[in-house]
C-alpha cells in the first residue's frame, strides 16, 4: 500500500512550509532539519498507524460474533489497546465480545490480526529479532534507540528474537514429521527433479550453557558455481540449519532438511566435512549412495599440525612434498611419510593420531579423482556458518545461555544467514 502522489505532495508542502515557520532556516543547521523532520514523520506515523488499526475495526465490526464454543457473542464495547510499533507506542481502540454460554471474551481485531496488545507488531518483531540474531541484545538495544528512536528493552528484545526461532524450530519440527510420513514420501517421487548436484557439509561447535558446554551442530545445504570470469568453483544457494540434540536425533533434522532441499531428487548428493565419526555416521545411515569426501582443508591441518612439532628447518621440506601427496589423494604415500616421521620422532602421539586419521579416511581423500569428477572440495562454508552463529553470535564475552535460549537464537540467525527470514510466517 502507498500513498497517492497527491497526498505525499500534499504532506511535504504542509511538513517544509511548518518547519520553515518553527524554524530559523538561515540558522538551523541541516542536522538539526533532518533530526526535526524524523521526529514529525515518526509522530505522523504512530498517529497514522493508531487510526488506521481503529478504521479497519470499525469496518470490520459486527453486532454478534461467532464463538468458538458455537453459539453467539455480543458486542460489549470498544476498548483501547497499545502495541509497540516501528513508530513507537500506538493506540488504537478495537471491539470487544463477551459470550454468555462459554464466558470468554475477546478482541475480534486483535485475535484476526494476530495482534498482542502490550506488546510487539509483526513488523517490529522482525526487525528487532534482526537486531538480536546479528549483536548482543544489550548492542541491538542501543542500535534500535539510533536507528528507528524507539526506545525497547533488552528482554523485548531477547523474547521477539527467540520467538522467531521457535518459528524456525516449528518449520523445522514439521519437516521432520513429513520425512517420516509414508505418504508424503510417495508423494515426493511424483514431484520434478532438482539440482543434478546437491552438497551437504555438517560440523560442531561448542556453545556455553549455564550448564557447561554443549556443541551446536549445523547442517549446510547448498550448491556448487563460479563466480563471473572465475571457473573456481564457491558455494552458492546455502541453507543452514542448527541443532543442540545428540547426533542421532540431529540426523533426523539433516534428513528433513535434505528432503526439503531435493537431496532425494539430486542425482549426486555429495558431502564434504569433516572427519568426525558422528558426522559420517549420520551420512552413511540417512544417504548411504552419496560421495563422501572430508574437506580438504580439514585434511591439511593434520599436517601442519605434525610440522609444527618439527625442527623449522625440516618444516617447509618436510609439509611440500606430502601436501603434494595429499592433493594428488596418494594417501598411502602420505600414511607412508608419517610413519618414516613417526620413526624418527617415536615419542609424538600426534604423528600416531594422524596415520590413524588417513588410514580410516582414505577413500574420502581421493582429491585427484575428485577434482576429475569436478566436485567442490572444501568445505570452509559450514564452518564460517558455526564460526558466524556460535563465535560471532552465541560466544561472546560473558555469555552464558540457556539450552532453550541457545537453540531459539541460534535457529533465527540460521535463518537470517539462510534469506529465510521471509519464509518465516510473520505472526505479531
Amino acid at each position: 500500500m502507498q500513498c497517492s502522489p497527491e497526498t505525499l505532495n500534499k504532506i511535504t508542502v504542509l511538513l517544509v512550509a511548518d518547519f520553515e515557520e518553527q524554524m530559523k532556516i538561515r540558522t538551523s543547521s541541516c542536522v538539526e532539519m533532518e533530526q526535526g523532520l524524523q521526529e514529525a514523520l515518526q509522530s505522523i506515523g504512530r498517529e497514522s498507524l493508531g487510526q488506521l488499526f481503529t478504521l479497519k475495526d470499525e469496518h470490520n465490526q459486527t453486532v454478534q460474533e461467532a464463538c468458538s464454543c458455537g453459539q453467539t457473542a455480543q458486542r460489549i464495547s470498544r476498548r483501547e489497546g497499545k502495541i509497540l510499533s516501528v513508530f513507537g507506542w500506538i493506540s488504537y481502540r478495537r471491539s470487544y465480545y463477551g459470550c454468555e454460554h462459554c464466558h470468554r471474551c475477546w478482541y475480534a481485531l486483535d485475535e484476526q490480526e494476530n495482534l498482542r496488545a502490550g506488546s510487539v507488531s509483526a513488523v517490529m518483531s522482525r526487525l528487532l529479532g534482526i537486531a538480536g540474531v546479528t549483536v548482543s541484545f544489550e548492542e541491538a538495544q542501543r542500535h534500535i534507540q539510533e536507528y528507528l528512536r524507539v526506545d525497547v528493552s533488552v528482554n523485548t528484545i531477547r523474547a521477539e528474537t527467540q520467538r522467531i526461532g521457535q518459528r524456525q524450530a516449528e518449520r523445522e519440527k514439521q519437516w521432520v514429521a513429513e520425512s517420516q510420513d509414508l505418504s508424503y514420501l510417495q508423494k515426493r517421487e511424483r514431484a520434478s527433479a532438482r539440482p543434478q548436484r546437491l552438497y551437504g557439509s555438517l560440523y560442531g561447535a561448542f556453545v556455553p550453557l549455564e550448564e557447561g558446554w554443549k556443541e551446536e551442530k549445523t547442517i549446510c545445504w547448498y550448491e556448487a558455481g563460479t563466480r563471473y570470469g572465475s571457473s573456481e568453483l564457491r558455494a552458492v544457494h546455502l541453507n543452514y540449519y542448527t541443532s543442540l540434540e545428540e547426533a542421532s536425533v540431529f540426523g533426523e533434522l539433516v534428513w528433513a532438511t535434505g528432503l526439503h532441499h531435493g537431496v532425494d531428487q539430486a542425482a549426486e548428493p555429495i558431502f564434504v566435512c569433516d572427519a568426525a565419526t558422528w558426522i559420517w555416521k549420520i551420512v552413511e545411515h540417512y544417504f548411504p549412495n552419496a560421495v563422501q569426501i572430508v574437506d580438504w582443508y580439514h585434511a591439511c591441518q593434520r599436517l601442519h599440525a605434525v610440522a609444527e612439532t618439527l625442527p623449522e628447518p625440516e618444516r617447509l621440506a618436510w609439509l611440500d612434498p606430502i601436501k603434494a601427496a595429499l592433493w594428488e589423494g596418494e594417501v598411502q604415500e602420505v600414511i607412508q611419510i608419517l610413519q618414516e616421521t613417526l620413526n624418527e620422532h617415536p615419542s609424538c602421539e600426534l604423528i600416531q593420531s594422524a596415520i590413524t586419521y588417513y588410514e580410516n579416511n582414505q577413500t574420502r581423500m581421493a582429491y585427484a579423482h575428485f577434482r576429475k569428477q569436478g566436485y567442490f572440495i572444501g568445505s570452509g562454508t559450514v564452518e564460517s556458518a558455526c564460526k558466524q552463529i556460535v563465535s560471532l553470535r552465541l560466544k561472546r564475552p560473558g555469555a552464558r545461555w540457556t539450552n532453550q535460549g541457545a537453540t531459539a537464537v541460534a535457529k533465527a540467525r540460521a535463518a537470517w544467514l539462510s534469506r529465510q527470514w521471509d519464509a518465516l510466517p510473520l505472526v505479531a
